[in-house]
């Protein structure tokens, strides 16, 4: 696993919180539950399919990222993605290991901080690995360009 460069990273916030206009769901992978109330930065997810919609933000392939997703909501959500690994930083409420891992267990009105390197090319879906929350709007994607 690529090791992040901290000094240069960017750092790109992710709000994990409730859907402004209860959007009308689309149908993904997973099949739909028929509404949606989840968000990510506002905006309620479009599918569980990358290239649905407009990705959560684009990285450039070899760069250093910090990720700080910030959970509004009263439950706890493990986030997933995939595609790419990150490296646990830090919490504003718990210690945390530097693992590497794909997903992390976000406490409800916990931020996080995850560091990555964006080394592989494609569209890479970010969601809540419940299932529930998945598809009722907490789900996206990002991309990786050269």
């Amino acid at each position: 696993m690529p090791k992040a460069d901290l000094a240069n990273a960017e750092t790109i916030d992710f709000i994990f919180g409730w859907s402004p206009g209860g959007d009308a769901p689309t149908p993904g992978i997973c099949g739909t539950l028929g509404y949606t109330f989840w968000s990510i930065n506002r905006v309620t997810g479009q599918s569980d399919i990358p290239g649905h919609g407009e990705p959560l933000a684009v990285l450039k392939q070899g760069k250093s990222y910090v990720l700080r997703p910030r959970n509004e909501t009263p439950n706890d959500h493990p986030i997933h993605l995939h595609g790419m690994t990150f490296r646990l930083l830090r919490s504003d409420k718990r210690k945390v290991a530097p693992l590497p891992t794909d997903t992390a267990l976000l406490l409800s009105k916990e931020t996080m901080e995850v560091a990555l390197v964006a080394d592989n090319l494609g569209d890479w879906a970010f969601h809540c690995h419940v299932i529930k929350h998945q598809k009722t709007g907490l789900s996206g994607y990002l991309r990786v360009e050269a």
